[in-house]
């Protein structure tokens, strides 16, 4: 399925924030799975693993997948505080392609 993500600007760096209406339960991102974040040249692939690095975390019975730090804001290069942007991603079962 494809789609498109927003990507935030907070206090100087870029975050991507995913909740329940990107459909994650259905993709395989429950509250308190794991999963893992690759960065390519062009693309950042989250990949559903039980032993992955990062937690998707629980906001009242429903997931939330915050993925924040230096790699995001190079990635889609720094822009102005409170600023979102909209970014083609393709989610597929277990796995969710950004770029």
């Amino acid at each position: 399925m494809k789609s498109s993500i927003k990507v935030y600007s907070q206090r100087g760096g870029r975050l991507v924030w995913l909740t329940h209406k990107d459909q994650l339960v259905e993709h395989g991102f429950t509250p308190g799975s794991r999963f893992n974040v690759e960065f390519t040249d062009d693309k950042i692939i989250i990949t559903s693993k039980a032993d992955g690095a990062r937690k998707v975390s629980d906001k009242k019975g429903k997931p939330v997948l915050a993925i924040i730090g230096k790699k995001i804001t190079e990635h889609f290069g720094w822009v102005a505080d409170h600023t979102t942007d909209s970014v083609a991603a393709k989610f597929d079962s277990g796995k969710i392609t950004i770029g």
